[in-house]
C-alpha cells in the first residue's frame, strides 16, 4: 500500500488515526493494523514477517538470559542473513554460479524465482541491529512480544526505512503521548513528503525512463547528462520523501524516528554525502561492520580495506547485481582518495569546485546505480563524455515538457540549496526547525502555513489523478 495512494489516505491512514486514539490498547491495535499494512500488499509474505517478529524476540531474550549468549547471537545472524540471502540473492549467486559451472561442462543448479519481500532488507538489517545491541550490553531486551512486534513492523518504517534501531524508539514503545502541536508538525511533515514524491520524483521518472530506455550510444552528451541528474534528483526527492511521510506519520502517534537525509547535494566531498545520504544506513554500516571490522585503528592498508568491504557490501544490500556492487566500490574509491594526500589538495579548492565535485562523482555513481546491466553502464558513461552535441536540444525539448522543466529546476534549485529559507520552511533540511526559523515573524510563518495548505492540496490532487509510482527504494 502506496503512501501516496487512494486507499491509504481516504481509508487506511483515517482508519488507524481513529482506531489508535479512540479505542484503548493501542499499541496493540497499532500492530494490527500494520501487520494489516503490510498484508495489504504481501498477503504470503506477512508470515515471513511474523516468523522474523517471533524469531528475534526469543532470540534477544536468549542472548541477554542464556549463559551462551555468542552462540545464540551466531544463530540470530545467521538466520536473520539466511532470509536476507534466500529471498534476495539466490538467484543471482545461482545464475552466477552456474556461468562458471557451464564454463566447467558441471551441471547447472537450479535457478530458483522467488518473490522479493517488500522491505526485507530494512527489517533485516533492523533485526540484526538489535540482537547486537543486547548482546554488547547497550539495550535490554523486549519482554513484551506486542511491542517488539510495534518495533518490527511499525507501519511508517517498515517497508523503506529509516532504519530505526530499538534503544532510538524504546521509550517511545513503552511511554508516548501525543499533543495536538506534534500531531501537526507530523501531519506537516507528512504533507510535505507527499509533495515531493508527487510533484517533484514522480513527474521526474517520465524523462528518466525515457533516457535510460534509449540505447546509450544514442545518446548526446548533455541529454545523458540531463538523464543521470534527473535520476539523482528522482531518487534523492523519492527517497527523502519516503523518510519525511515515515518521520511525520510516526510523530503523529508520539514516536520519535531518526533523520535520514540532510541536504546530500550541498555536499563538499563524497565523505560529506555520506554523512548527509541515508544516514541510518551510513550509521548501521558504521556501527555494525565498519567499526567491528577495525575501523581505522589498524594502519592505513587495513582502513583502506575496510573501506572497500563496506561500500562493496552497501552496493550489494540494494540489489542483487554486479551494477549495485560496482557503485558501492566507486564510492569506495572515492573516500579512498579522499583519505589520501589528493583529498588534503581537494579541501583547499573553493567551495564551488567542492561542491561541484561531489556532485559530479555522486551523478557518475548513479549511472551504475540506475543501469540495467554492466553494459549498459559502460556505455552511457561513454555518452555522458564522449555522446557528442548533435540533437541535443531537440532531444531536451522532446523529452522534457513546460512542466517535466519545472519539476527539474525546482528540485534541482531545493537540492543544491540555491534559497536557504526555501529550503528550511520546505522540509530539505530538516535538522533545522521551521518554526523557530520563522518564529520572530508571524506574517512570514502564516505565508508558510498557507503555501503549505495549498501545496498540500495540489499534492493530493495530483496523488489522486496520476498513475501510481512505488517509490523506488521498495525494490531494495
Amino acid at each position: 500500500m502506496l503512501f501516496t495512494s487512494p486507499v491509504f489516505l481516504s481509508f487506511f491512514l483515517p482508519l488507524i488515526v481513529a482506531t489508535y486514539f479512540l479505542l484503548p490498547f493501542r499499541t496493540l491495535s497499532l500492530l494490527i493494523l500494520s501487520l494489516a499494512f503490510y498484508a495489504w500488499g504481501e498477503p504470503v509474505m506477512i508470515w515471513l514477517l511474523i516468523a522474523v517478529i517471533i524469531g528475534n524476540y526469543l532470540l534477544g531474550l536468549a542472548i541477554d538470559r542464556s549463559g551462551r549468549r555468542q552462540l545464540w547471537l551466531c544463530l540470530g545472524l545467521v538466520a536473520n542473513l539466511l532470509v536476507l540471502t534466500i529471498f534476495k540473492y539466490s538467484g543471482f549467486l545461482a545464475e552466477n554460479a552456474n556461468i562458471v559451472l557451464g564454463s566447467l561442462a558441471l551441471p547447472l543448479l537450479p535457478a530458483p524465482h522467488l518473490p522479493l519481500p517488500l522491505g526485507v532488507s530494512f527489517f533485516t538489517f533492523q533485526a540484526i541491529s538489535y540482537l547486537v545491541d543486547i548482546y554488547r550490553g547497550d539495550i535490554k531486551p523486549e519482554t513484551n512480544l506486542i511491542r517488539m512486534g510495534v518495533f518490527k513492523a511499525f507501519f511508517p518504517q517498515l517497508i523503506a526505512g529509516p532504519i530505526v534501531r530499538y534503544k532510538e524508539i524504546a521509550g517511545d514503545l513503552r511511554d508516548r503521548s501525543v499533543k495536538l502541536e506534534s500531531f501537526s508538525a507530523g501531519a506537516e511533515r507528512f504533507v510535505i513528503g507527499l509533495a515531493k514524491k508527487v510533484l517533484i520524483a514522480d513527474p521526474l521518472s517520465i524523462p528518466v525512463d525515457a533516457i535510460f530506455g534509449t540505447h546509450a550510444s544514442d545518446l548526446s552528451s548533455p541529454i545523458a547528462w540531463m538523464g543521470v541528474a534527473s535520476f539523482g534528483l528522482q531518487i534523492y526527492f523519492d527517497f527523502s520523501a519516503y523518510s519525511d511521510m515515515a518521520i511525520g506519520l510516526a510523530k503523529m502517534f508520539g514516536f520519535h524516528f531518526p533523520e535520514n537525509f540532510n541536504m546530500p547535494y550541498t555536499a563538499t566531498s563524497v565523505q560529506d554525502f555520506w554523512r548527509r545520504w541515508h544516514m541510518t544506513l551510513s550509521r548501521w554500516f558504521r556501527d555494525y561492520l565498519y567499526i567491528p571490522l577495525g575501523g581505522n585503528r589498524h594502519g592505513q592498508v587495513r582502513t583502506t580495506l575496510n573501506l572497500w568491504i563496506v561500500f562493496a557490501t552497501t552496493g550489494i544490500w540494494h540489489g542483487a547485481n554486479w551494477t549495485f556492487l560496482i557503485w558501492g566500490l566507486w564510492h569506495g574509491a572515492l573516500l579512498t582518495v579522499e583519505r589520501s594526500r589528493v583529498g588534503k589538495f581537494i579541501e583547499r579548492w573553493p567551495l564551488v569546485l567542492r561542491r561541484s565535485y561531489a556532485i559530479v562523482a555522486v551523478l557518475i555513481g548513479w549511472v551504475w546505480f540506475r543501469s540495467k546491466d554492466v553494459d549498459y553502464a559502460v556505455d552511457y558513461l561513454h555518452a555522458l563524455f564522449f555522446g557528442g552535441f548533435d540533437g541535443a536540444l531537440a532531444a531536451i525539448l522532446r523529452i522534457y515538457n513546460p512542466f517535466l522543466l519545472a519539476a527539474f529546476c525546482i528540485g534541482t534549485a531545493l537540492a543544491v540549496g540555491s534559497y536557504p529559507k526555501a529550503t528550511v520552511i520546505f522540509g530539505c533540511r530538516p535538522s533545522d526547525r521551521a518554526s523557530d526559523v520563522l518564529a520572530a515573524n508571524p506574517l512570514q510563518e502564516a505565508t508558510r502555513a498557507l503555501t503549505l495548505v495549498v501545496i498540500g492540496a495540489v499534492a493530493l490532487s495530483a496523488a489522486a489523478a496520476s498513475t501510481l509510482q512505488a517509490f523506488l527504494y521498495f525494490r531494495f
